[in-house]
């Protein structure tokens, strides 16, 4: 229908005897907010200016971590949850200063939790059978279906003990085995404490959306729980249909920029995993050329973007340590579409190539032996390009952020001494859903 000026469309005609149409509906509180997170998210390289970026303040998850569970659950220290959520206010003030809209996983989490079926969908999936058995599995699914939205969505990130569990429904666990085998601090809903490290389970590759599957067993729900939130925003999500799932995570993604796409592959990411990913960003056009580097699988390197990251379109911080052990390949599509890898013996040209330029410039996080170790302990390569050539470090790692000073790179500061101990830096807190092209 032509529209008038201004953008409104003009009015119709209401033909005689004809039912009056209907009004549209109006969107509730819940679809306004996911739409106001996701709507128009698009993300193209790691470099352009960041709009809109999903985060989580650190909650009452870390305060579940105990001397005796803090390494099951991926942390390496117990950290003090008032520190933190200083030092993570601190980073989200500065992003907001910076012109980036800030959500909150909570609140698009409780938002995705109005819909009923994402009601029942997360509380079934929460209500593990075969390691709770049926009777504790029923307890747990009824108490999280019988909580308001909020309260699910920060139950669920909380976690759920077996005492609580007693105490808010004495009626439905009193003849469960697994109750009378299992102490009251044994977790029927493990807390995810990870979540504040957003990166890892959701990404956007140009317009569409990768919910993935954690290869821990401590953070699988929290991609189970973004992919109910994608689901019930309406978000395409290039996993969809995905069989079997294969693990994944966002911090093994680098967007190279000019549809060009960097995979790790190690601690976190399977080969298998590396290969689906490539051949559904090629075929469906998300990606022009995808680049695999294979990583040493360790903790230190678990993911990419504690071995590199990139701080302006032609500019790389690296860990010089790390990156000297890893091998890099181009996936691409054979005739069959499946996925070959084809060795590069000179990765960072093959990726200028693809981007257009005619070299790219490596800052090494650098420093003497006893430093760089220390530095990439504390997540140094760990950057977030707020826009070209300017970025958020820690402020621990004094040796790389002044590297990165002397190659022109503006560096703004974040404190970091409790976020540190989960193992992510500010690349790991954030997920962006709109930059710059």
């Amino acid at each position: 229908m032509p529209r008038q000026a201004g953008g409104v469309a003009p009015a119709r005609r209401q033909v005689a005897g004809a039912e009056p149409a209907e009004p549209a509906p109006v969107p509730t509180e819940a679809e306004q907010t996911l739409c106001s997170a996701f709507h128009g998210a698009r993300v193209t390289s790691e470099v352009g200016s960041l709009r809109r970026v999903l985060v989580h303040r650190p909650g009452e998850e870390l305060e579940r971590l105990l001397p005796d569970n803090h390494r099951d659950l991926l942390f390496d220290d117990i950290p003090w949850l008032h520190a933190a959520q200083a030092e993570h206010d601190t980073f989200t003030s500065l992003l907001r200063g910076e012109g980036a809209e800030v959500v909150e996983l909570t609140t698009v989490l409780a938002a995705a939790l109005a819909d009923p079926g994402a009601r029942e969908e997360l509380a079934t999936a929460a209500a593990d059978g075969g390691r709770l058995g049926r009777p504790l599995a029923a307890a747990v699914r009824q108490h999280l279906l019988e909580a308001e939205a909020g309260p699910l969505a920060r139950r669920l990130l909380r976690g759920i003990t077996l005492g609580e569990l007693q105490e808010w429904a004495p009626h439905r666990t009193r003849y469960a085995l697994a109750a009378s085998t299992r102490p009251p601090e044994w977790f029927v809903l493990p807390p995810l404490v990870n979540s504040l490290f957003v990166r890892d389970s959701s990404s956007w590759i140009d317009g569409v959306c990768g919910t993935h599957h954690m290869s821990s067993a401590a953070r699988f729900f929290e991609g189970r729980q973004l992919r109910t939130v994608m689901r019930v925003a309406g978000a395409d999500d290039v996993w969809a249909g995905a069989t079997p799932p294969v693990a994944m995570e966002g911090g093994d993604l680098l967007l190279l920029g000019e549809g060009c796409v960097l995979i790790g592959i190690g601690e976190r990411t399977t080969p298998a995993a590396a290969e689906a990913f490539a051949q559904r960003l090629l075929t469906t056009g998300a990606a022009r050329r995808v680049f695999g580097v294979i990583m040493p699988r360790e903790r230190q390197s678990m993911h990419l973007d504690t071995v590199m990251t990139m701080v302006d379109r032609e500019t790389f911080l690296v860990s010089n340590v790390h990156e000297q052990r890893c091998h890099y390949v181009e996936l691409s599509l054979a005739r069959q579409g499946e996925v070959r890898a084809v060795p590069l013996d000179d990765p960072f040209a093959s990726f200028a190539g693809a981007l257009g330029l005619p070299a790219l410039r490596r800052v090494e996080t650098g420093g003497d032996d006893f430093g760089t170790r220390r530095e990439q302990w504390s997540d140094s390569a760990n950057v977030l390009a707020l826009r070209p050539g300017t970025v958020v470090a820690y402020d621990r790692n004094t040796v790389a952020n002044q590297r990165l000073d002397e190659a022109g790179i503006e560096v703004l500061v974040i404190p970091s001494s409790e976020l540190i101990r989960g193992r992510g830096g500010p690349h790991c807190l954030t997920c962006p859903l709109l930059r710059d092209r």
